[in-house]
């Protein structure tokens, strides 16, 4: 009987870990509209504008490209990988812009349909997205 139980538990768990698997809503891939960046020495805040959009499109084969006002302006390849932040003594997801990872990655965090992405520079920048369809 405890066998079975044991049995019973283990299945019960894997079913409970599946349904968890991250759903689209959950993960980068998809396009994000730009909506205010804080920061820096001066605490200086931009926000979006019909003169000032940012648009960036991360797809599920790691590609990323970003768009200021509908033109393309960086097109490489990105990681996503937990890593050192410079605010955290914990790891934290991280997205690794490649081929020189080590000069430009940026922490991340998901809520919802908003990202928020921070420069790991002192003095940086946190950046709000918004998931567009």
């Amino acid at each position: 009987m405890k066998m079975l139980s044991v049995i019973v538990l283990f299945f019960a768990l894997m079913a409970c870990e599946s349904e968890n698997a991250a759903p689209q809503e959950k993960t980068l891939v998809g396009k994000w509209e730009w909506v205010l960046s804080t920061g820096g020495i001066a605490g200086m805040t931009y926000k979006a504008s019909e003169n000032n959009r940012k648009q960036l499109l991360f797809t599920t084969a790691g590609d990323f490209e970003m768009f200021e006002n509908g033109k393309s302006k960086i097109k490489t390849k990105y990681q996503i990988k937990d890593g050192k932040s410079i605010t955290s003594t914990e790891l934290v997801p991280m997205i690794y812009f490649l081929p020189d990872s080590t000069y430009w990655h940026q922490s991340y965090q998901l809520k919802g349909d908003s990202l928020f992405l921070f420069d790991e520079v002192y003095d940086g920048f946190g950046h709000t997205y918004v998931r567009t369809k």
